[in-house]
C-alpha cells in the first residue's frame, strides 16, 4: 500500500527494543511537567509522562482536587464519580460511558508500574475544565469552566456515521501497535470497515505476515466487531512488500484455486469478513524483487474470479456474506495493465490509492494527493486525483464501486528554493520525519506545532484544492492533507457518486482530526 514498509517496520521494533526497559519519563528532561488546579499546584507521587505526545499524570492526586473519586469495577475497569458525574472507563481503552451515555478519548488510561495514568487533555474536555499551557515553566493550568453542563466530546473525537451512505474504509497495519495505536484506539463507530495490513503469501497461500503481533490483533479486532456490529473487517494481502508472489498464485488454475482456498481458510480461522487483495502489481511496477509476467494481465482477473467462486461457496455454507476488494493503482498504466472493467465485475469495489503522486523520490517539490491539475505545475497534468477518477469511469468502472484514498500522511523535501513559497522548487532530500524521512504522520504535524507553527506558513493551493507548509529558514516543504482539503474530497465523492473514502492509515491521525471532518463532510 505504501513504499518502504519494511524500513519502516525495522525502524519501529528497533525503537520498541530500545526503549522496553525503561521506565516512563517525561519528555522534558531537566524541566519537569508540572500541573495546576485553580493556581494550586498538584503534587505527584510519580511525576507525568508523555505516551505518543500526550501527557499522563497519576490519578489520585489528579482528582481529588476536583472532587472526584475512584472505585475498581474490576481488574480494568473503573469509575470516577462525584455527585453530578459519574464516568466509567477502562484500562488500554478509547471508549467511556459519560453520564450512561458512549464517548471517545483520543488516548486511553494506561497502567505503568502499578499506578493508573490519566491522559490530562481528554479528560479536561470530560470534565468540562479549562486548560492551558505555559512553555516557559512547562506548567499545564487547569480550572472549573463557568458551566456545569458536562460537554459533549470534542470535534476532534470520533463521531458515529450510521447516516451516511458512503463507505468509510480505515487500513489498519500490524506496525501500529509499535507506535503506541492498539486496534482499541480504532474509531470503530466512524468506520464502516477496517482492512488489515498485511497477510503474506507462502508457498501460493495466504499466511500471517507477523504471527505473533497479528494473532493478538485479531483477537481485538473481533472484540471491536461484537461492540460495534456494523463494523466490517478484511484481511488485506500483499501490499508494497509482499506482493512478489502474486504472479505465481495466478498463474495456472491449481494455484488459483489452492489460493482461494487458503483465503476462505484465513477468513473463517481468523474471524475477517473479507479480503482485499493489494498486488502492487500486474505486469510491471513494485519492488524490483517481484515476479511479473506479462500473462499476469489475464490472470489477475482468474485470480479474482476464482477466490470469488470460493467465497460464493463459502457463503452458501456458512450462511453468512464476504467481502472481496482489491487496491489499484492511481497511475493509468494500472488499468491497462489489468482488465478491470472485468476486475470490477468480480470485486464489490476497488480502492483507489490516489496519493504518492509525488514524494521526496523526486527532485522537486509537489502536491501528494492534489485533487485536480494545476496548469502552473510542470509535471504531468494526469498526477492528480480528478484524472484517476476519470480514467477509471472512462475504463467502465462504475462511480460506486470506486473508494477514494486519502492519505493522512505528509510527504516533505529540504532545502528548496524560496520562489512561490517553496511549490515546484528544486529541493535537497527529504526532511527529517518522526517515524521516517520524507514522511509526517497528521497527528504528529500536530504535535509538533508544525502547521502555522515553529517556523512552517501554511499555504493553500486553490485550484488543486490541497494546502502545504513552508519554513523559509530551511526551505523545508510539507504536503499533507488537513481539514479543508479533507471537505473538499469529501464533497468530490459526493458531487462523482463515489462509494466512499478509504484512509492510508488511520493510526497516523492518532488525534481523530482527518476522520472526524470526513465523516462529517460525508453527511
Amino acid at each position: 500500500m505504501k513504499a518502504n514498509t519494511t524500513r519502516l517496520r525495522l525502524m519501529l521494533l528497533l525503537i520498541v527494543i530500545g526503549f522496553a526497559a525503561l521506565p516512563p519519563q517525561s519528555s522534558h528532561a531537566g524541566n519537569e511537567i508540572k500541573l495546576t488546579y485553580e493556581n494550586t499546584r498538584i503534587v505527584f507521587a510519580a511525576p507525568p509522562i508523555t505516551l505518543n505526545a500526550n501527557t499522563y499524570v497519576e490519578t489520585r492526586p489528579f482528582i481529588q482536587p476536583i472532587g472526584l473519586s475512584i472505585e475498581w469495577i474490576d481488574k480494568t475497569q473503573f469509575k470516577l464519580a462525584k455527585p453530578d458525574l459519574t464516568l466509567v472507563m477502562d484500562v488500554n481503552s478509547t471508549l467511556a460511558r459519560l453520564n450512561g451515555i458512549q464517548v471517545y478519548l483520543t488516548v486511553p488510561p494506561v497502567l505503568r508500574q502499578g499506578k493508573l495514568f490519566l491522559p490530562v487533555r481528554p479528560m479536561a474536555t470530560l470534565l468540562n475544565l479549562n486548560l492551558s499551557w505555559q512553555a516557559s515553566t512547562y506548567t499545564i493550568s487547569l480550572s472549573p469552566k463557568s458551566s456545569n453542563t458536562i460537554p459533549q466530546p470534542p470535534i476532534t473525537e470520533p463521531v458515529p456515521n450510521p447516516s451516511s451512505p458512503y463507505k468509510v474504509i480505515a487500513y489498519y497495519p500490524s506496525w501500529a501497535v509499535y507506535q503506541n495505536y492498539p486496534v482499541s484506539k480504532i474509531a470503530a463507530p466512524s468506520i464502516t470497515h477496517i482492512n488489515y495490513a498485511f497477510a503474506n503469501i507462502q508457498d501460493g497461500q495466504v499466511v500471517m505476515g507477523d504471527p505473533l503481533t497479528d494473532t493478538s490483533n485479531f483477537r481485538e479486532l473481533r472484540k471491536l466487531k461484537e461492540t460495534n456490529p456494523h463494523l466490517k473487517t478484511l484481511i488485506s494481502v500483499g501490499g508494497w512488500t509482499w506482493s512478489g508472489d502474486f504472479s505465481d498464485a495466478a498463474l495456472t488454475v491449481y494455484s488459483r484455486n489452492r489460493f482461494a482456498d487458503s483465503v476462505v481458510q484465513f477468513l473463517r480461522v481468523n474471524g475477517f469478513n473479507g479480503v482485499d487483495l493489494d498486488w502492487e502489481y500486474p505486469v510491471a511496477g513494485g519492488l524490483a524483487s517481484n515476479v511479473t509476467r506479462p500473462e499476469d494481465k489475464r490472470n489477475y482477473t482468474l485470480l479474482l474470479q476464482a477466490v470469488r467462486d470460493k467465497l460464493d461457496a463459502a457463503e452458501a455454507a456458512d450462511g453468512k456474506a464476504y467481502l472481496l476488494t482489491i487496491a489499484a493503482g492511481a497511475f493509468t498504466g494500472f488499468a491497462n495493465q489489468t482488465e478491470i472493467a472485468k476486475v470490477a465485475a468480480t470485486t464489490d469495489w476497488i480502492n483507489l490509492m490516489t496519493y504518492d503522486y509525488h514524494g521526496d523520490w523526486e527532485s522537486s517539490s509537489n502536491h501528494l494527493a492534489p485533487l485536480y491539475a494545476d496548469p502552473a505545475d510542470p509535471a504531468s497534468a494526469k498526477s492528480n486525483i480528478d484524472s484517476t477518477v476519470k480514467a477509471y469511469i472512462g475504463a467502465k468502472v462504475p462511480a460506486d464501486k470506486l473508494i477514494l484514498g486519502i492519505p493522512l500522511y505528509g510527504r516533505s523535501w529540504t532545502e528548496c528554493g524560496t520562489t512561490n513559497q517553496g511549490l515546484y522548487q528544486s529541493c535537497n532530500g527529504a526532511a527529517p520525519g518522526v517515524i521516517a524521512d520524507g514522511v509526517h504522520e497528521y497527528g504528529n504535524l500536530e504535535e509538533q506545532g508544525w502547521i502555522n507553527g515553529n517556523g512552517f506558513v501554511r499555504y493553500w493551493n486553490d485550484t488543486a484544492k490541497v494546502p502545504w507548509l513552508y519554513k523559509k529558514t530551511t526551505g523545508t516543504f510539507v504536503t499533507y492533507e488537513d481539514p479543508e482539503s479533507i471537505a473538499y474530497k469529501a464533497d468530490y465523492i459526493k458531487t462523482k457518486k463515489l462509494g466512499g473514502a478509504m484512509l492510508w492509515e488511520i493510526s497516523q491521525d492518532f488525534n481523530g482530526t482527518l476522520l472526524n471532518k470526513l465523516v462529517n463532510s460525508l453527511k
